[in-house]
């Protein structure tokens, strides 16, 4: 029973990496003035992970993930 929570909790740390990964880039988009789309939130998320800055797996797991999550609405 206790392998049930584990499994859990590790899901909710992983939607709240990708939470935090789109409310970034919805951060970052509001803060350039930028106009809100899905197009602008996949290309700000692109640009962000493309940065030499090193934020670590789980975040480029996260970003990744937001990424295809928000392609499939195209």
């Amino acid at each position: 029973m206790r392998e049930e929570s584990v499994t859990t909790d590790k899901d909710m740390a992983e939607a709240k990496a990708i939470c935090n990964e789109i409310g970034g880039a919805i951060l970052t988009i509001l803060g350039e003035k930028q106009a809100f789309t899905l197009e602008s939130l996949i290309t700000t998320l692109k640009r962000l992970k493309a940065t030499d800055y090193n934020y670590g797996e789980e975040r480029t797991k996260a970003a990744e993930r937001a990424l295809f999550i928000l392609g499939t609405f195209l």
